[in-house]
């Protein structure tokens, strides 16, 4: 019995021995199996970036609580380049050290400013250091990022914008197709932007190879190539010359530029009219006319040479005061020119066709004249003196057979 009673107070001397260390324990409950109450991670996220200069520069940082004590962090930044501005941000608040319960994580991001404001960031390799210490169980961590700044010529060579015939020559008044062949040769799709800086007034369309409607962008799947249409119209009236327009294929990791040449020759035509527009005058049987003709370039190119040709009734003389008409340039005044009309001596009073063209460069216009053709005066007169001698004959015969 006694042997019994010994075990029994044994047994319960070692539950008590083994119960008061747990009951020495905080509330936070069972001491976890091996670890620490303080513990610590922290590291930028990504140990090198390369940016262009017109980019943001945010650096990711990722701190975690590994004990199973919560504990206040502070962050200073121990690395940065001469001159720039840094902070450390957790959505839209700056701060310079975080609580984090254990097994938590957080997410915080190194927010550098290029010196005096500039508008983009310096070229070259930029270096930066943080220091993370816990308050209470005094570990501290140091991590380190490089961030390059490369220009940009560096990322347009993933997209590449080519075509097979940049420069295209036609009339003013025409239209001008240039087919472009996008090349994707990043590492990722990519859905590209098209643009196209034409002259002030001229229209310009993209459209997909192929198909008859207008985009804006493309979408291109890496390591593909994409083709579509540039459709550019000139202004109207738009004078001979050369014309460059400058497309530009853009994604957010870079874009790619191509020039475009389109020649125009201008537009050829011209026009012939008369000071009251009127299309009808009278002539005499062998006596010359002149009629003022009023011939205007109403293209956008120059006209070298105006020429003139009557298609006229036979034995009738047409000629031109100037013959020809030289260098008229797009929208000048008028030129006259004196068309003078002589209908055979033979011909009969009545009404004639007269056909007048007129003859430029790559154009040309006509004119249709009706001619009323009168008897000259000495044919009147000469008609006049044939009726009185009719009318006297008459009256003499009528005498002589009344007397009989």
């Amino acid at each position: 019995m006694f042997q019994v009673k010994t075990l029994a107070a044994i047994m319960v001397a070692l539950v008590m021995a083994f119960s008061f260390p747990a009951l020495a324990q905080d509330n936070h409950g069972p001491t976890p199996f091996l670890a620490a109450p303080y513990d610590l991670e922290a590291a930028f996220v990504y140990q090198g970036q390369i940016i262009s200069p017109d980019s943001s520069a945010e650096l990711e940082i990722v701190l975690a609580n590994r004990g199973y004590k919560g504990d206040t962090f502070t962050i200073e930044v121990t690395t940065a380049p001469p001159g720039w501005t840094t902070q450390i941000r957790r959505f839209n608040t700056v701060l310079t050290g975080i609580y984090l319960a254990p097994e938590e994580t957080a997410t915080l991001t190194l927010a550098a400013s290029a010196p005096d404001s500039a508008d983009l960031l310096p070229l070259g390799e930029h270096n930066f250091g943080l220091k993370i210490t816990g308050l209470l169980g005094q570990k501290t961590i140091e991590s380190r990022t490089t961030l390059s700044v490369a220009d940009s010529q560096a990322n347009q060579q993933a997209l590449t914008l080519s075509t097979s015939y940049p420069e295209i020559a036609g009339p003013s008044d025409g239209r001008f197709s240039f087919s472009l062949e996008i090349h994707n040769g990043g590492h990722d799709d990519a859905l590209v932007n098209l643009l196209a800086e034409a002259p002030n007034g001229w229209g310009a369309t993209f459209k997909p190879g192929y198909e008859d409607k207008q985009i804006s962008s493309i979408h291109v799947p890496k390591g593909q190539n994409r083709t579509v249409t540039l459709d550019l119209t000139p202004v109207f009236q738009a004078e001979a010359g050369s014309y460059q327009i400058k497309v530009k294929a853009e994604q957010p990791a870079g874009s790619a530029v191509t020039e475009l040449t389109v020649n125009l020759t201008g537009t050829y035509k011209i026009r012939a009219l008369t000071a009251n527009e009127l299309l009808s005058f009278a002539a005499e049987v062998g006596r010359p006319v002149t009629v003022t003709i009023f011939v205007i370039n109403e293209g956008s190119a120059p006209q070298q040479q105006v020429s003139f040709l009557a298609v006229k009734p036979d034995n009738w003389q047409v000629t031109f005061e100037p013959e020809t008409v030289r260098n008229l340039p797009p929208r000048a005044n008028p030129v006259e020119v004196a068309m003078t009309v002589t209908p055979a001596p033979n011909s009969l009073v009545g009404d004639y066709a007269l056909g007048l063209s007129v003859q430029g460069e790559k154009t040309q216009t006509a004119l249709d004249f009706r001619v009323s053709v009168k008897a000259g005066s000495a044919m009147a007169w000469l008609g006049a003196a044939l009726i009185v001698m009719a009318v006297a004959g008459l009256a003499w015969t009528f005498r002589r057979l009344g007397r009989r």
